[in-house]
């Protein structure tokens, strides 16, 4: 179990891993946590101590690292809690109330005071489906492979709706093709949305366009999760897709190789993120950085993800790259833009 501190400045912030019994997430626990000390010894390591603790994934154990963290008295926590994990956590704070930087996506439920950090594939198409509305579209259909895929896909028509487009009923798919009823709705659509769930969605826009021919000009708005036969598929030539992920080895890629001697991943870039952000508020505000007011400061704040900002309902939003989808990979498009 690492248990270390890092810097010397004012105000005192605190990594807390929880150790997985799975290989993956002990994997990207180390990554988030190697981003995260990047940050300190790069960025900050006069601003901000940084208390770094693992533990096991007992409840007690969670809760005996968090009254460590009380008696030291830290300003904010960030950590790869997730579940039931986060109330052991504020059980061992014993009152004290400090934000959570939590290394999960829009789609957890979360107590109040944590607020998720990661972008999910329903954000990646939510800012797809923005940038296509850019480009003209105003009506969507979205297609789901399941029905926990269309609680997912509900955000996504929410947010379409916020924009100022409409959006058909959820298609839910079910044997490589539309359902009969949703064919009325295919035509008026000038945006199609894929959920990450859809396979062969190539063949599933033949089957509909043969049914009912498109719009001219139709967008599709697809994830990264496209396999090589996707990305070669004539149907879904120029698709818009959104990666927050294309920006990490320029922005922090050679700091992280000579300090852990290996490339930057998209974890190591959260966990550089989240802790630049902490280092950038407390360099500004001191002990009063985390209040909400500043955590979701309207302006956001810039990292090795790009742009990104955290919002009055506890949601994080991110900028990202656009890419096309053009000769069987993804094309670079346009660069995220430097406001939300």
């Amino acid at each position: 179990m690492y248990n270390q501190t890092l810097g010397s400045g004012a105000v005192k912030v605190a990594y807390v891993g929880v150790r997985r019994a799975e290989q993956p997430s002990r994997q990207a626990d180390t990554e988030f946590r190697d981003g995260a000390a990047l940050a300190v010894n790069t960025l900050g390591s006069d601003v901000v101590k940084l208390t770094m603790l693992e533990t096991t994934e007992k409840p007690e154990a969670i809760e005996a690292a968090a009254k460590t963290l009380a008696r030291e008295q830290v300003s904010l926590i960030i950590t790869t809690a997730r579940g039931a994990e986060f109330e052991a956590i504020q059980r061992g704070l014993g009152g004290l109330q400090v934000p959570m930087i939590a290394f999960q996506t829009n789609e957890a439920s979360l107590p109040e005071g944590v607020y998720p950090f990661m972008s999910s594939p329903a954000d990646s198409l939510i800012e797809g489906a923005s940038f296509a509305m850019a480009e003209g579209a105003r009506h969507a259909v979205i297609l789901a492979s399941s029905a926990a895929e269309k609680l997912q896909a509900e955000r996504i028509a929410q947010q379409i709706k916020a924009f100022g487009g409409k959006v058909e009923p959820i298609v839910e798919v079910a044997g490589g093709a539309l359902p009969a009823r949703a064919l009325a709705s295919w035509g008026k659509a000038d945006m199609v949305v894929l959920m990450p769930g859809i396979k062969t969605p190539g063949e599933i826009l033949k089957k509909a366009d043969a049914a009912k021919p498109p719009l001219p000009g139709r967008r599709i708005v697809a994830s990264a999760v496209l396999t090589p036969q996707d990305l070669n598929e004539p149907k879904l030539t120029g698709s818009i897709v959104c990666r927050y992920d294309q920006n990490v080895q320029a922005r922090i890629g050679s700091r992280y190789m000579s300090s852990y001697g290996m490339p930057a991943s998209t974890y190591a870039g959260y966990g550089f993120d989240a802790m630049a952000m902490a280092i950038g508020l407390a360099g500004r505000y001191g002990e009063l950085a985390f209040a909400p007011e500043r955590i979701m400061s309207p302006d956001g704040f810039s990292g090795s993800l790009g742009v990104f900002r955290l919002e009055g309902d506890r949601k994080v939003r991110r900028n990202c790259d656009i890419f096309k989808v053009a000769k069987g990979s993804y094309v670079f498009f346009q660069k995220a833009p430097p406001t939300l």
